[in-house]
């Protein structure tokens, strides 16, 4: 709203970043910023400009702060084979993304559905796993880990209608998810670990770290 005054903005939220995609390609929508589950293309509609903010960010796992794996600065897929996974089918692609890692580290959890609010409840319970973005902060009741060898990823990426100021949108974008991340704790360390927070988006005034 300060970058611009007098305009009339709104914001619209759907898990389904195709859904989000027809709408800028329908005239309905200026800009989505939307992630892509690796190996599950999106369906992008022609003759909507695109920049990548994030060519691959990795996903943690979120946990019940008193699960065995949470006193663990790294966890591997094996220590989460007993529990149950909670996953939204309603996300693109996520649903057989996260059937493809699993499967492809030999492991077969029973998996539960449902939106992110159900999943948060019964992940304080201990009742379940669930992904979650890097970004994502911890409570006193669950905590964010990284998953050993990032398994699990997605590409972050922002489509906008021809016209849009894309380029200052972007910058934006970047500065603002730059912040995010270095404020995380757990990717924060992850980032220091890989020695890749310098590689971070930058947008305007942005320091690298």
């Amino acid at each position: 709203r300060q970058r611009l005054p007098g305009t009339d903005i709104g914001l619209r939220m759907d898990v389904s970043a195709n859904a989000l995609l027809r709408g800028v390609a329908a005239g309905q929508l200026d800009v989505a910023f939307v992630h892509e589950v690796e190996g599950c293309p999106l369906r992008v509609p022609e003759g909507i400009e695109e920049r990548v903010l994030l060519a691959r960010e990795p996903q943690f796992i979120s946990l019940a702060r008193d699960h065995p794996a949470a006193a663990l600065p790294v966890v591997d897929l094996a220590d989460l084979a007993d529990d149950h996974w909670m996953v939204d089918p309603t996300v693109d692609g996520e649903w057989d993304g996260l059937r493809r890692v699993l499967h492809a580290a030999g492991i077969d959890p029973p998996l539960l559905h449902g939106d992110y609010h159900t999943a948060a409840s019964l992940i304080a319970l201990g009742e379940a796993v669930a992904p979650c973005q890097p970004t994502s902060v911890p409570r006193e009741d669950m905590a964010v880990r990284p998953l050993r060898g990032d398994p699990l990823a997605v590409r972050l990426l922002l489509y906008a209608r021809p016209g849009a100021p894309l380029d200052t949108l972007y910058a934006e974008l970047a500065a603002a998810y730059r912040e995010v991340a270095l404020r995380a704790a757990p990717y924060r360390e992850w980032l220091r670990r890989q020695g890749t927070a310098a590689t971070l988006p930058l947008g305007p005034c942005m320091m690298t770290a």
